[in-house]
């Protein structure tokens, strides 16, 4: 995924925001073609790697698709209009026009798929843990649960990078950033990428303003400087 220098997540914006979401596309591909499947996941960690790990149905033969495979986890995003920002100059080199933010991540790996009963009954396990509140697997019944697992594939992306792209306006000024954020918000048609602007662009816009700002105040000594000389 090519990711410009304003819009670039750190990986630990990006985990954090793959195990907020918590589903994606699985995206694989073999002699039948590319295949996409949106899952949900669980995250898993040891001391030697970090895994997502989730389910097929048995007829789903994407689970055959071992080997290299990327899982896409989407963000929010939203339509932003020109209205929002600033009017363009007059003398302006680049034209203000419509565009699209989002969040995006794509983790890459290796998919291995699991037959293990118990594998995959502790997978359903860990999925249980990290959405459901209250409802368990014994209350669906320990039996009939496992009568259940051979017709499911447990399906492991071993993780091997991730990338994250946070396309959030930063080419703009801060107060562009900030009006869009507040419309987003305040007309409800996006709240969730508005704070994320919050969280995100603003800081990466306000930090670029002061690094101009100083840059402009040390050529203006250096001219100074030379006048006087």
């Amino acid at each position: 995924m090519y990711v410009a220098e304003q819009y670039a997540m750190t990986p630990q914006q990006a985990w954090a925001h793959v195990e907020d979401t918590g589903a994606g596309d699985l995206v694989t591909h073999s002699e039948r073609g590319i295949d996409v499947t949106f899952l949900p996941f669980v995250v898993v960690r040891d001391q030697e790697r970090t895994s997502l790990i989730t389910h097929l149905a048995r007829t789903n033969l994407q689970w055959q698709d071992e080997g290299e495979a990327t899982w896409v986890v989407h963000g929010p995003d939203a339509y932003i209009s020109p209205t929002l920002c600033d009017p363009q100059a007059p003398d302006a080199r680049v034209a203000t026009v419509p565009t699209w933010d989002y969040v995006t991540v794509h983790i890459t790996g290796r998919l291995v798929a699991h037959h293990d009963e118990e594998w995959k009954f502790e997978s359903l396990r860990q999925m249980v843990d990290r959405f459901e509140e209250r409802w368990t697997l014994e209350a669906g019944g320990i039996n009939l649960v496992r009568q259940m697992l051979p017709a499911i594939v447990g399906v492991e992306l071993v993780v091997t990078g991730i990338v994250g792209k946070a396309k959030l306006s930063q080419n703009k000024s801060t107060s562009e950033v900030t009006r869009i954020a507040d419309h987003l918000a305040t007309t409800g048609h996006c709240p969730h990428i508005a704070e994320i602007m919050r969280q995100l662009a603003v800081p990466y816009t306000v930090a670029r303003e002061q690094r101009v700002a100083w840059a402009k105040g040390l050529r203006l000594e250096n001219r100074r400087g030379s006048a006087a000389t």
